[in-house]
């Protein structure tokens, strides 16, 4: 079995210690999604918008890897508060609704934990995703 890395993830001119994910033995393992800004490295505002950049994240770097939404087998929800559920399953379903109806229709894919904290403070999301996309 092969493995091929995604590649690196920078933020605001810096290489992070982290890296895309990688393609291995027919899935694709992406590392965990977060909703900092590019430009400055700083967590976007609020859990509706945290939980749309890291979603599209997860699709560029599906599409990078070679797979869609589609082969999706497993998300990993982790929020930081007991009280974003709501608003985090809106903005969720939303946006899959857009880019993913099956998966939605499905509904075979997803834990949701909740956790003390996150790489930041201010990061109120962080998503994982697996996907299968053959040999």
């Amino acid at each position: 079995m092969s493995k091929r890395g995604l590649g690196l993830i920078e933020h605001a001119g810096q290489v992070m210690v982290w890296g895309k994910g990688a393609v291995a033995g027919g899935f694709v393992f992406l590392s965990g999604a977060e909703a900092r800004s590019s430009e400055d490295d700083e967590p976007v505002e609020g859990i509706k918008a945290q939980t749309e950049l890291a979603l599209e994240r997860i699709k560029t770097r599906l599409e990078e890897a070679g797979a869609t939404l589609d082969q999706v087998v497993k998300l990993v929800w982790y929020l930081s508060d007991r009280e974003l559920i709501p608003d985090f399953y809106e903005a969720r379903d939303g946006w899959l609704e857009k880019n993913a109806p099956t998966l939605v229709s499905e509904r075979s894919y997803a834990s949701t934990l909740l956790i003390v904290g996150l790489a930041r403070a201010d990061m109120l999301v962080e998503i994982d995703c697996f996907a299968y996309v053959g040999e």
